[in-house]
């Protein structure tokens, strides 16, 4: 276990390390983060869908199962909160977002690539597709408070038309200019350190006043991301890396965008900017032991 924690610990010390470059900045330089979510979310967010969606090649019949894996394994934590807010008489509205999107790209995609190799990503794709859907389609719909004229953002987003253009593209096999895609990927490079360090910004303005409601969230992301994977697993009958990867991203920590999305529709921003911090650092401990158990 000790030799998995450390490997661990080289992969996700970057992002951490990039992520108090973010802290350290707001603290001491500058504690506006409003052009940076901005620059984020119209601009590198939209490339960085395109650059995974459109290139993404996937086949075998396995990946419908894994697909339909992470479709519930997104749901059920977020109606596992829905019960448990509503017997606290509780009514949030962002926190649902870290609840029920795990981090399916900064964290998984490297360990992934480390512990099983390329012929792993496919099955990772399909966690980051439905999160990426999810987030931009249902997550704004939560955020909105299901009004009318907040479900009509959806359509406000960049990368929601991106990315039905990314998958149209890619499933027509329609050849787009090569500067098009250049200039994504230049983009898509920049996006995974800029997402990390506004959730740095974020952090250096979080109020302890949210630490309770975070650690409930916490825990339902962690125990039922987990028992819903194991659900998938029996249910779809996965084996071998398929199996493993469903389990593996069942117990990813919430997604770093979310808490973009949050501060730009001022839903929680900060309780689940704390959330997922405290998410992240479980996941260092959590994520060595869930390799060490799939052997």
């Amino acid at each position: 276990m000790a030799s998995n924690l450390i490997h661990v610990l080289q992969i996700v010390s970057p992002a951490f390390l990039i992520i108090a470059l973010g802290y350290g900045f707001s603290r001491f330089i500058q504690n506006s983060n409003e052009a940076l979510i901005k620059i984020t979310m119209g601009i590198l967010v939209p490339a960085f869908a395109w650059e995974h969606l459109y290139r993404m090649k996937l086949e075998g019949s396995v990946i419908t199962d894994v697909l339909l894996s992470s479709v519930i394994i997104m749901l059920v934590p977020g109606l596992i909160a829905w019960g448990v807010f509503r017997l606290k008489r509780i009514s949030p509205r962002g926190i649902y977002l870290p609840i029920m999107f795990m981090n399916s790209v900064n964290l998984p995609f490297p360990i992934l690539l480390a512990a099983y190799g390329e012929s792993a990503i496919p099955f990772a794709l399909m966690f980051y597709l439905t999160a990426f859907l999810g987030i931009f389609t249902l997550g704004l719909v939560i955020v909105s408070g299901g009004k009318e004229k907040g479900i009509l953002q959806v359509f406000r987003e960049p990368v929601v038309y991106v990315v039905l253009c990314a998958l149209l593209f890619n499933w027509g096999d329609i050849e787009v200019p090569m500067f098009i895609n250049n200039s994504a990927h230049l983009l898509a490079q920049a996006t995974i350190p800029m997402v990390l360090m506004a959730l740095g910004i974020q952090l250096s303005q979080v109020k302890i006043t949210g630490l309770k409601l975070s650690l409930i969230a916490v825990a339902i992301r962690f125990i039922g991301g987990a028992l819903t994977g194991v659900f998938c697993v029996w249910l779809f009958q996965l084996e071998g890396l398929a199996y493993k990867v469903v389990i593996l991203e069942s117990v990813m920590p919430c997604a770093v965008i979310t808490s973009l999305v949050a501060e730009k529709y001022r839903a929680q921003p900060e309780v689940v900017a704390s959330t997922i911090f405290i998410s992240t650092l479980l996941a260092i401990i959590i994520i060595p032991c869930t390799l060490i158990l799939l052997g």
